[in-house]
């Protein structure tokens, strides 16, 4: 498989494209301006993800691209790194930008694993997010606080932007469709877990904020949701619970609802929590009519899955 990865990037090379280049990182740089930034930058992270220890590690087995700089290819470090599929590379960070689902353009909310985008220059610029929140942003450029090896390691999300002049763009949990696997915990997880407890509404039944942080959490990993993870619910996060709740569901047997899709929950939905709720203490009749015994069971049902998620 390597070899193979290896033969068709040099194919791409070869008919002339340059593999997810990277905008502005040349421009404006000299290499004393680039030494200073990295003696006097700082990034702080008390807690590191197991993507960070291995982002480390990949600098310190890879500091040079091929025995040259990485400066100017931060979206071939991505592809690299992060063991993309082949169907993911892209000529340029923007490109590959383009291609891929923003989910927020607040850095404070991305998840470990996540990418974060520039506008700048003709390329654009990308960066994995090492610990979520945007704090350590592992990149292949001249303008880190942390240099890793030759213009490879990481810089904050307003370290990067102030000292390079680009636009930030948001961040997305895909690159081009690609995915960084072990990526999806909330800022601040460290240690390979998340800052989140696990919810008691696995084994209760009732609601609360973790649980509703889970969800939040979940929700813009893996459905899109844009709002604040806060623990509040509302109609947004309720939608998302139901998803949630409907993908356990399916996972667990038919008929399939489609709830899972659309966050509407009907007779099929409710058949199933009752059904699967028996596993979850629910006793009372299968019959697609919801009352508190079948929310308690949807609840517990629920909890299960986002204690699970991450």
């Amino acid at each position: 498989m390597h070899s193979n990865r290896m033969m068709w990037a040099t194919a791409l090379l070869s008919a002339g494209l340059v593999l997810a280049s990277c905008g502005g990182d040349f421009e404006g740089v000299t290499p004393g301006q680039a030494e200073t930034e990295v003696e006097t930058g700082t990034v702080t992270a008390e807690a590191n993800s197991p993507i960070y220890d291995r982002a480390r590690a990949y600098a310190a087995a890879h500091p040079t691209r091929d025995g040259g700089s990485w400066a100017g290819w931060c979206g071939s470090l991505m592809w690299r790194f992060g063991q993309l599929p082949e169907s993911s590379a892209r000529p340029s960070a923007i490109e590959a930008y383009r291609a891929s689902k923003i989910v927020s353009t607040n850095p404070a909310t991305a998840l470990t694993g996540a990418f974060h985008w520039w506008d700048i220059g003709a390329d654009g610029h990308v960066g994995a997010d090492l610990n979520g929140g945007g704090t350590a942003v592992f990149m292949a450029s001249n303008h880190l606080s942390q240099s890793w090896g030759t213009a490879i390691g990481i810089n904050s999300i307003s370290g990067y932007t102030s000292r390079s002049g680009a636009r930030y763009l948001g961040w997305s949990m895909d690159y081009a469709g690609g995915k960084i696997a072990g990526g999806g915990a909330p800022p601040g997880g460290g240690g390979g877990g998340s800052s989140l407890p696990k919810t008691d509404t696995e084994f209760d039944g009732v609601p609360g904020p973790i649980y509703y942080k889970r969800i939040q959490t979940v929700g813009q990993r893996d459905y899109g949701y844009t709002g604040p993870i806060d623990g509040v619910t509302g109609s947004n996060t309720e939608k998302i619970r139901v998803r949630i709740t409907a993908r356990e569901l399916n996972k667990r047997g038919g008929p399939r609802t489609s709830a899972e899709d659309d966050g509407i929950p009907g007779s099929i939905y409710w058949t199933r929590v009752q059904t699967v709720g028996r596993s979850f203490g629910y006793t009372g009749p299968i019959d697609g009519i919801p009352g508190p015994n079948t929310y308690k069971a949807e609840h517990r049902i629920c909890g299960y899955a986002v204690n699970r998620a991450f």
